[in-house]
């Protein structure tokens, strides 16, 4: 019963990957129904794992939304608002589903042809619109491309969250079949005619071509040659001239006036904000109070993801908003740095997508779109994907026992420890180094000199095409009692955190009895080494003679 729900989620989220650019309705649908099977997954299991570097700023932004929801100027309406944020749930179903980097990989494939459709839907409904043909139901709006979407923003939105995706992956592949997604979706951008979209698009390609200018120098010449093409074409036709003058039209004042009310509006409720939903029913009040015209005076959002989110929440559900980001940023980065090159782009992808999600957002109430707040959760998810991970101690396992010095003279890294990395690297285990130092706390040496030591074995087993991910030490004398020496599980929990480990298919390998105890206090299972001091250790799940028959047996476990 359960391999049969998880090859409902296995494949089921590369459905939703594909639905999210096209329909709402789909997207809803499939999401629910997933998220109902996940949840008779949890209750076989009975058990599963929330953590997540976004799940406390997550809570934090929902509890408040949801605490405040109760004092808004119409709580029926702000709790009736609630229903939107529970989007939310997306993230944790993404999350929590998507089984390794190959996982998550195969599903953004999906997502970047989904988006390269609709892109090309965009590009054939500027081709045929309303000046060429009466092609009503085509072209809905005098040419300007929309796709699937009921509105050119939220379809450009969308687009322009893929986009830099797929420049990544061009990055990385070097593939026809990705610049051809990134110029069809980059069509699809230009011809909606949503000025933010395309100042963000610009920002976005600027920032990263000034990053890799010579590996994207290719699609530059392209995507100009493309963008004079498109321009020049807008001559031609009066409808689509007044469409491209008005989406090059800066001296429009309703965005002003717009945000001159709304502060108006935040001075009378600016710590718990009017409630969700409350926008429209105070709005016309400020509005008219100001002298502005009255064309505008009846509007549901305020034009800024920001903005919006300050007056209906107030400054404490501001704050909750904006704590989300800079959480996201920091993990995201920091688990890039620890990665191959592969997922590396693929990290920064997501990365730039959501810087894009926020650039759109200060013109436009992005996050109130639910079709671009579902990919913004997806997307988020994605990148914080699982991965198996080998811990490994250091000293007695990798390299012969230093007996308390971070001497590089003394380094002596054993030779079965350059295939055995290597071996457990092509297996797509992510190996992460586990050491107490207590010689820190000793006086013996000191953080840095321990960090440049284990910079020197990384960089050495590197130079052999055996890669160590990541380091965690602790430099805690024992009779301190803190929650990161081995065998206490802290510096594997840290881990799990900042590269969402998969902790029940993951190993411990070493040399001392402390290091089988820290895998049972983890939940990981323990392989014990021949090669360092330990004698009689007890509960391994298997005894090596050194580290390379330890990553033989570890890969001969996988199902």
């Amino acid at each position: 019963m359960l391999k049969k729900i998880d090859l409902i989620l296995y494949y089921g989220l590369f459905v939703l990957a594909f639905v999210l650019p096209v329909s709402i309705a789909a997207t809803n649908t499939v999401w629910i129904f997933l998220f109902f099977v996940w949840l008779i997954k949890i209750v076989k299991k009975k058990s599963t794992d929330f953590s997540s570097p976004l799940t406390f700023a997550i809570l934090i932004f929902f509890g408040v939304t949801a605490l405040f929801s109760l004092f808004g100027l119409d709580y029926k309406r702000s709790i009736k608002g609630l229903n939107s944020e529970m989007l939310f749930l997306i993230f944790f179903l993404v999350f929590s589903n998507v089984r390794n980097f190959n996982h998550a990989k195969k599903i953004m494939y999906v997502f970047l042809v989904s988006s390269a459709v609709m892109g090309f839907l965009g590009f054939l409904q500027y081709l045929i619109g309303k000046n060429f043909i009466n092609a009503e139901i085509f072209s809905m709006l005098d040419g300007r491309a929309h796709g699937t979407r009921s509105w050119p923003q939220t379809y450009a939105e969308g687009l322009l969250m893929a986009l830099p995706v797929s420049f990544y992956f061009i990055l990385h592949y070097r593939k026809k079949i990705f610049y051809s997604a990134a110029i069809l979706i980059f069509l699809g951008i230009f011809f909606s005619y949503v000025r933010m979209v395309w100042i963000s698009t610009v920002i976005l390609m600027g920032t990263i071509f000034l990053m890799y200018i010579k590996r994207l120098k290719n699609l530059v010449y392209i995507i100009i040659a493309v963008s004079v093409l498109v321009m020049i074409s807008n001559v031609f036709t009066d409808t689509r001239k007044s469409i491209f003058k008005r989406a090059t039209d800066f001296s429009d004042p309703v965005r002003i006036t717009m945000w001159k009310t709304s502060f108006e509006i935040f001075k009378d409720y600016p710590l718990l904000g009017v409630g969700l939903k409350n926008i429209k029913k105070v709005y016309p009040y400020y509005y008219q109070k100001l002298n502005f015209s009255k064309e505008f005076y009846m509007l549901s959002h305020l034009h800024s993801t920001f903005i919006h989110i300050l007056v209906e929440r107030g400054i404490i559900g501001f704050l909750a908003f904006l704590y989300l980001f800079p959480v996201y940023f920091y993990y995201g980065i920091k688990k890039a740095k620890c990665v191959s090159e592969e997922e590396k782009f693929f990290i920064y992808g997501c990365l730039f997508a959501i810087f894009g999600f926020l650039l759109s957002g200060l013109t436009e109430y992005v996050y109130g779109d639910s079709e671009i707040q579902m990919i913004m959760w997806f997307l988020m998810a994605l990148t914080f994907y699982k991965s198996r991970a080998v811990f490994i101690d250091r000293d007695g396992t990798i390299n012969e026992d230093m007996h308390y010095s971070a001497d590089e003279r003394k380094l002596k890294i054993l030779e079965s420890s350059y295939p055995a990395i290597k071996l457990l690297n092509q297996a797509d285990y992510k190996v992460i180094i586990i050491t107490n130092q207590s010689g820190v706390a000793r006086g013996n040496f000191s953080e840095k000199d321990v960090k440049k030591l284990n910079e020197v074995i990384t960089r050495k087993l590197k130079e052999k095409d055996a890669i160590i991910n990541d380091v965690y030490f602790c430099p805690h004398h024992p009779d301190e009692n803190c929650s990161c020496r081995k065998p206490e599980p802290g510096m594997i929990l840290r881990a799990k955190k900042n590269l969402n480990i998969d902790i029940k298919n993951s190993y411990m390998v070493g040399d001392m009895q402390s290091d089988i105890d820290l895998a049972k206090n983890a939940g990981v299972k323990s392989v014990f080494v021949l090669t360092g001091a330990g004698i009689d250790v007890k509960g391994a799940d298997y005894t090596a003679k050194d580290i390379l028959d330890a990553a033989e047996w570890i890969i001969s476990q996988v199902d």
